[in-house]
């Protein structure tokens, strides 16, 4: 049986990523997340058919705490560091790559409200204690608001791809923040009970079917002012969130964390894929050639080559961004614009050499990759659609970090110049 080096990262490298937040015993998790990998597979079907996740895997996430890594240890979570926070991704997404995106984007909610919310706003919402869930969407199709005393009314909106929501308790939701005259003055985050939102079960897609990235609607919902949050702050690292501003994780900067962790379940999908085709290439010849076994084949050597290299260039990538966060928020100084949209470039350059490898693979399987229900086809879908996310546009991050290094202003508003 042909095999391939699928050695996990040394402790000596763990502590490199994480050490500045500490363990804390929670590596726990990755066991548990690795643990239930069989079982995610076994369910891949029913998932998929589900287009969000089966209860069963919700609860099987709630058992081994799998929600709770960036809740606060404050409200009872792990506050697990960035670097457990990929491995558990990288397992869980070698059993199904789209409930791997959705915990991601889930616990990346989560971050986000209790970062960018006030004390009294935050002990609210995690008032359950670590069983906290929340999903978001903070780039409206269409979005209408005004102005009342004590908060905005959102008289109208929409918003796509809520990934996770129908497994939170809140949603986070972009809005237009406008002054009495209905001028756009600040864009928001509005912290909304799921009770409030109106799910539109549209999430039909050829890949991530299992995220539940569903459209939501919202009309005529009051939001207090504590629960809108500042994006125009957020973006300046200026987080509501002041309670937590001795814990380093709830200091990174925003953008660059958020394309980072979109890249972790990516990771798993790939390290899938690589499994997937290496336990079958010693049972298949290639068509039209005397190759009894495709494992004899120079060709097959060079592919496993190139996408096995591929693959460990981006995990080296994300684990490299995920240190240098993990230094700067240790550090308490603030990421520079340069420093961000290198993390951004290199989270778009991650993310092409997965779909590059992952694509390589899935065209030398055979066959087998073309019924609609192969794993190898499950997963090439599923990486498909998780490099068309707009914040892994390579070309786009590409241009973005040249414009920085050639001293001109940033072509986007989610990295604003830094004000002292």
């Amino acid at each position: 049986m042909s095999k391939i080096d699928t050695a996990k990262p040394t402790d000596a490298a763990h502590t490199i990523y994480s050490s500045a937040f500490g363990d804390n015993g929670d590596r726990d998790v990755v066991v548990a997340a690795a643990a239930l990998v069989p079982t995610l597979r076994s369910r891949a079907a029913e998932t998929e058919a589900l287009s969000k996740l089966p209860e069963a895997t919700v609860v099987d996430f709630e058992k081994a705490r799998l929600f709770e890594m960036m809740v606060p240890k404050m409200y009872g979570g792990l506050q697990s560091p960035f670097g457990t926070f990929l491995d558990t991704l990288m397992e869980i997404a070698r059993g199904d790559g789209s409930v791997a995106w959705a915990l991601g984007l889930i616990c990346t909610g989560t971050w986000m409200a209790a970062t960018m919310y006030p004390k009294h706003v935050t002990d609210q919402v995690f008032a359950q204690g670590a069983n906290f869930r929340t999903a978001g969407a903070l780039a409206p199709r269409r979005a209408k608001t005004r102005r009342v005393v004590g908060g905005y009314v959102i008289e109208d909106g929409l918003w796509m791809y809520n990934t996770g929501i129908y497994h939170a308790q809140w949603g986070q939701l972009g809005i237009p923040l406008v002054n009495d005259e209905g001028k756009v003055v600040d864009r928001g985050a509005a912290l909304i009970p799921v009770s409030e939102v109106n799910l539109l079960n549209d999430w039909d897609t050829i890949g991530l079917r299992g995220s539940g990235s569903t459209s939501v609607t919202v009309k005529d919902v009051f939001v207090p002012d504590e629960r809108i949050s500042s994006m125009s702050r957020n973006l300046q690292d200026d987080y509501a969130g002041i309670h937590l501003r001795g814990e380093a994780m709830y200091r990174m900067p925003m953008v660059p964390a958020f394309a980072t962790r979109l890249v972790c379940p990516m990771l798993g999908m790939a390290k899938a894929a690589v499994e997937l085709f290496m336990e079958t290439i010693g049972t298949r010849g290639i068509a039209f050639t005397t190759y009894e076994k495709q494992d004899e084949a120079t060709v097959t050597h060079l592919q496993v080559g190139e996408a096995t290299a591929k693959i460990d260039a981006a995990e080296s990538i994300i684990r490299n961004s995920i240190r240098l966060l993990d230094e700067n928020a240790a550090s308490g100084e603030r990421m520079s614009v340069q420093q961000r949209a290198r993390l951004w470039r290199d989270a778009g350059l991650a993310s092409k050499l997965i779909w590059e490898a992952v694509d390589m693979l899935a065209s030398a399987s055979g066959t087998a990759f073309i019924n609609r229900n192969a794993p190898m086809s499950r997963i090439w879908h599923d990486v498909r659609v998780a490099y068309m996310h707009g914040g892994l546009y390579a070309n786009t991050f590409f241009e973005l970090y040249g414009r920085v290094s050639a001293g001109k202003k940033p072509n986007t508003l989610m990295l604003p110049e830094l004000i002292s």
